[in-house]
C-alpha cells in the first residue's frame, strides 16, 4: 500500500470456541501477521438502509465528543459469508417475535384473569386497550428491521388478532347495560 491510507477495508468478524484455545491463538496469530487491528471498540452489523444510516448519523454525532465511533460500508465477499448474515438476522428476529408471541400470551392470561375475578372495568379495558397498543407497535418496529421470516409474522399477526377479539370481547362486558337504549317516551 506504499503507506497510503486505504479506501475499502476487510473486516473479519469471527467466533471461535474458547477451547481449544489454539483455534483462538491461530486466528488471531494469523489475522495480525496480515497486518489486523483489534481496535477496542464494540462491534455491531446493520442492513445498510437509509433509515438505518440516518440512524447511525446521529448515533456518531452524539458520541463522537466521548469516543472512537467508526462507520464503514462492508460488503460480503463472498454469497455464503452473506447467507450466514442473512441467517443470523432472521434468528435474530425470530427470538424478538417470540418474544412479543409470549408477551401476547400474558395479555390473554391476564384477560381471562379478569373474567375470573370479576375485574371487568373501564379502568381495566383502558389498561388493556395500552398494552395492546404498545404490543402491535412493538411488532411494528421489529418487522420494519427486515430480515424477519413470513411464517414468524404470520403467527405473530396471528396470535395479535386473538389478542384484539379478545379485548372487543373484554370491552363489550365492560360496558353497562342498557347504556345506550333511549328512554321510553
Amino acid at each position: 500500500m506504499n503507506g497510503k491510507p486505504a479506501d475499502r477495508w476487510i473486516v473479519v468478524a469471527y467466533d471461535l470456541p474458547n477451547e481449544p484455545s489454539k483455534l483462538r491463538v491461530r486466528a488471531w496469530r494469523n489475522l495480525k501477521k496480515l497486518g489486523a487491528l483489534y481496535p477496542p471498540v464494540s462491534l455491531c452489523i446493520l442492513p445498510n438502509t437509509p433509515q438505518a444510516r440516518k440512524e447511525v448519523g446521529q448515533f456518531r454525532s452524539e458520541f463522537k465528543e466521548h469516543g472512537t465511533v467508526l462507520v464503514m460500508s462492508a460488503d460480503a465477499l463472498d454469497g455464503q459469508d452473506s447467507g450466514v448474515l442473512s441467517r443470523m438476522f432472521q434468528e435474530d428476529r425470530r427470538k424478538q417475535f417470540e418474544e412479543i408471541y409470549e408477551e401476547c400470551q400474558e395479555f390473554l392470561d391476564e384477560i381471562s384473569e379478569n373474567l375470573v375475578n370479576k375485574k371487568i372495568t373501564y379502568e381495566e379495558t383502558d389498561e388493556l386497550e395500552q398494552t395492546l397498543e404498545s404490543l402491535e407497535r412493538w411488532y411494528k418496529s421489529v418487522r420494519e428491521k427486515g430480515y424477519g421470516r413470513a411464517k414468524d409474522s404470520s403467527k405473530l399477526e396471528t396470535m395479535l388478532s386473538r389478542c384484539k377479539r379478545a379485548l372487543a370481547s373484554f370491552a363489550e362486558k365492560a360496558q353497562p347495560r342498557g347504556i345506550n337504549k333511549q328512554p321510553e317516551p
